[in-house]
């Protein structure tokens, strides 16, 4: 049987309120076949915490990761160095396309670091590790929706699965898709999940493929190392609101389509989350 591998910084915050003009979503990069696959219903976790962002001109992605808090990239709440916050930011968790069961609610202050919002001439400004940041709501829909954790491993990732959901501006509703880690360093790790504008902000995290009657465990094993051993900070989340499943643990951020040269140039790029974006995402929530 032939087998397939699977496919602190100074921080800034602000109080919404000031106009800026909308940014420029990431192109789209998709290798090889599209392998997205629709996610419903999307009401139950980790969907549920998963979160459509819209602002005028474009849409992002973003995760639960309190009550009353999303994480996303940052170019999706500022439009980078030297630029503005993003006005009139909504949070739609679980949107299936069609409606919103857990409702919307409205983003009242946005949070990102200086390496990414301060100017480009000023140290670290605009730097694509320090592309993250939170949107604290006016509601506490996470509640209702569960939330997810994060956390970072301690030792190298490449070949392990991951997983990824969110909002395509391409096609309607939540989708998600599986890959695995093609290359990593201390601030990205290279996956070539399909991606297009709108699923900036999207959430990555490790899992193991299912066993089934095609390939066993031990296959798995052999195509794609179990999960890494992550460093979760607490306070952790509490259990979601699906009763006994384990909370999602999220290693990365989708970010950026590729660029550069070197493994930016052929894989989409997610930031790796850290002990100081950990620090600065768990101060935001």
């Amino acid at each position: 049987m032939v087998k397939k591998r699977w496919l602190l910084i100074a921080l800034v915050a602000v109080v919404v309120g000031a106009a800026a003009p909308p940014g420029s979503p990431a192109s789209a990069a998709i290798f090889g076949p599209d392998t997205r696959t629709p996610v419903s219903p999307t009401t139950g976790y980790p969907a549920s915490a998963t979160v459509r962002l819209t602002f005028p001109g474009g849409q992002c992605t973003g995760f639960m990761i309190s009550e009353r808090t999303v994480a996303s990239a940052g170019h999706c709440l500022h439009t980078g160095p030297g630029g503005t916050w993003r006005p009139n930011i909504v949070a739609y968790p679980g949107s299936d396309g069609s409606n919103a069961p857990f409702g919307s609610c409205a983003a009242v202050q946005l949070f990102a670091p200086v390496g990414w919002t301060g100017r480009s001439n000023a140290p670290g400004g605009g730097d694509p590790a320090h592309d993250y940041g939170a949107a604290r709501l006016n509601c506490t829909v996470g509640t209702r929706t569960g939330w997810f954790g994060l956390g970072y491993p301690t030792q190298t990732t490449t070949g392990s699965c991951t997983t990824t959901q969110g909002y395509p501006s391409d096609r309607p509703g939540q989708w998600t898709s599986s890959d695995s880690v093609r290359a990593e360093d201390a601030n990205f790790l290279y996956v070539r999940h399909p991606f297009t504008s709108g699923q900036d902000g999207s959430p990555v995290y490790f899992a193991q493929p299912p066993v089934s009657a095609l390939f066993s465990a031990t296959d798995w094993d052999e195509l794609c190392p179990r999960p890494p051993v992550l460093v979760k900070p607490c306070p952790c989340p509490p259990p979601p609101p699906c009763g006994d499943c384990p909370p999602i643990t999220v290693a990365a951020i989708l970010t950026t389509n590729p660029y550069a040269t070197g493994p930016s140039l052929a894989n989409n790029i997610a930031t790796r989350i850290t002990p100081e974006i950990v620090n600065n995402l768990m101060q935001w929530r």
